[in-house]
């Protein structure tokens, strides 16, 4: 049997095996880092790569507003109006023949009156402004959608109506674009009561908040400013813009 050698390293060889442990270790932690970050950077390429693709597809569809065999997208619809007149109606057919479903909105950008802006208010959103349309003059514009959402491969349309019914018993609170006019009748309102109220030129901004009109008080205004608008500019005196837009629909991604 040999004889087992018990044998002591010098101090140089003991320094010598320190040194080499310590290579090893960082040796150890430079490649855990590298492969580290070469699996982040992997896993990076790979959402970038998903996110991608996935995007592309949200982008393949196809939703077609049309009017007479013509692509439209903006809504532009000058009219002349006046108390009593025919129902106005402006359609456009909308087709979806993407493979997801559509949601679909109209945009109200612009209203004029005899040339001036009916939508001053700039935050109200667009539901607040079909309400403002369908009830601040007896003069109505209204919005129909055959659908408001529509599915893959079917259509649908949307519909302008412009209306100036000829007789009703309504107060119209005075809209912001009237200015003052000495032929009118001005009423306050307190509860469900009118009354006759005084107004004159030097008055009438401070009060006009709180004036109420007539129908009928109402339509010789808006006739008589149209009348002036047309002469003066040539142009109809009712003039709407907005954009139909349709977005991808939730439920049908």
């Amino acid at each position: 049997m040999k004889k087992k050698i018990n044998r002591q390293f010098t101090e140089a060889e003991k320094e010598y095996i320190r040194k080499n442990k310590k290579i090893l270790l960082i040796r150890s932690v430079l490649m855990l880092g590298f492969l580290l970050v070469f699996n982040v950077f992997a896993w990076f390429i790979y959402v970038s790569k998903v996110n991608t693709e996935m995007d592309i597809k949200a982008l393949s569809w196809d939703v077609v507003f049309s009017e007479g065999g013509n692509a439209v997208k903006d809504v532009v619809i000058a009219l002349d109006v006046y108390p009593g007149m025919e129902e106005y109606t402006h359609t456009i057919s909308v087709t979806n023949a993407s493979e997801t479903a559509a949601n679909l909105f109209f945009d109200t950008k612009s209203v004029t009156l005899f040339g001036s802006e009916m939508l001053t208010d700039t935050t109200m959103t667009e539901a607040q402004k079909e309400q403002f349309l369908m009830t601040v003059l007896p003069l109505t514009i209204q919005y129909q959608f055959g659908n408001t959402v529509m599915q893959q491969s079917t259509q649908s349309s949307f519909t302008v109506k412009i209306n100036w019914e000829y007789e009703n018993n309504n107060y119209y609170k005075v809209p912001a674009i009237f200015g003052y006019s000495a032929d009118l009748t001005y009423y306050t309102k307190s509860g469900s009561t009118y009354t006759v109220t005084e107004v004159t030129g030097s008055t009438y901004n401070a009060l006009k908040n709180s004036l109420y009109l007539t129908k009928d008080d109402i339509d010789s205004y808006i006739g008589e400013q149209c009348g002036y608008y047309q002469r003066a500019n040539g142009k109809s005196c009712l003039v709407l813009k907005g954009e139909l837009v349709a977005e991808q629909s939730q439920a049908g991604s």
